[in-house]
């Protein structure tokens, strides 16, 4: 039994820690340099510290058959999303230079810094949304950085900058540690964790920071970032639903997948757009509002599945 308080509960902590980003920014305690700084260090040193911490949890060791089937459906999963989002330039009527953004919000989720606690809050299990960040965080690095660097002017290609950088080895070092059972010592993985653990807070601060610079009113009354959200949230996971229930007949497999479809707009959007010179404006409102949006839909799914 799906326990609603406590769904609701995470969801609200995250969109209060992001409120209090706000704030500082507009009492002036995080400025634009800040932002940009705080989003290096989350790219490159936190997030990847968390990776490597959460490949050596001991919540990690369990059956590899069953292990891999729930990563091969992770791998579909984000294979399906890469073929929507190709058609998000014709649905929204994306000028070019949007399409990057646009495909990167709708293959990636915010799904480790909600996706965890909200699947630990559902069902109790850190294990299998652990398995999804996988081929997320090996593609968000590469196919990721990828979109979010390409523009009208400046086509850039799939270097080995995009691909060789602390994401993807911290990614790739996982699933190596994972794949055979290595764990770290008990200092380094503490440290890792301690570090780690920065991630979420420091995130939604960013977001809410990287809203302050711009009008809320404006980002309230931008009716294509709602249009958009709507479509992130609710499509994906009700086409995973239809064709995952005829193949997953374990029920946790299924509905874990469904709710890391249903993730609002991954928290390192804003700041992968700082670091490749994207839309960070229009990136910062679409996560904002499919965040906000979150709070209802993925208790909503919550409750449908409950019944289920």
């Amino acid at each position: 039994m799906i326990d609603m308080t406590v769904v609701i509960e995470k969801m609200f902590m995250l969109f209060a820690i992001m409120i209090a980003g706000f704030a500082a920014s507009r009492l002036g305690i995080i400025d634009e340099t800040a932002n940009k700084k705080f989003s290096t260090l989350v790219v490159n040193i936190t997030a990847p510290a968390l990776i490597l911490a959460s490949a050596s949890d001991e919540k990690l060791s369990g059956s590899k058959t069953d292990a891999l089937f729930v990563l091969l459906i992770a791998c579909c999963m984000y294979l399906f999303l890469i073929i929507l989002s190709l058609f998000v330039k014709y649905i929204f009527r994306l000028k070019d230079n949007e399409v990057g953004l646009y495909r990167f919000m709708t293959i990636f989720g915010n799904n480790a810094f909600m996706g965890i606690p909200v699947v630990n809050a559902i069902f109790n299990n850190v294990f299998y949304a652990a398995l999804f960040n996988l081929p997320n965080n090996l593609l968000i690095y590469s196919l990721g950085g990828f979109l979010l660097s390409k523009n009208s002017s400046d086509k850039h290609r799939l270097t080995m900058k995009n691909i060789c950088n602390p994401g993807v080895i911290s990614a790739a070092l996982a699933l190596i540690m994972f794949l055979f059972n290595i764990k770290l010592p008990f200092v380094v993985n503490d440290t890792l964790q301690c570090v780690g653990d920065i991630t979420t807070p420091l995130s939604m601060l960013v977001i809410g920071s990287s809203l302050a610079a711009h009008s809320v009113k404006k980002t309230f009354q931008n009716v294509h970032a709602y249009m958009f959200s709507l479509f992130k949230l609710l499509v994906p996971p009700a086409v995973i639903w239809l064709i995952g229930h005829l193949i997953i007949k374990d029920f946790m497999i299924l509905g874990v997948t469904v709710i890391i479809s249903a993730m609002p707009c991954a928290a390192v959007t804003i700041m992968l757009c700082n670091e490749y010179d994207n839309d960070a404006s229009t990136a910062a409102q679409n996560v904002f509002i499919s965040t906000v949006l979150s709070v209802i839909t993925i208790p909503l799914l919550a409750y449908i599945m409950n019944g289920m």
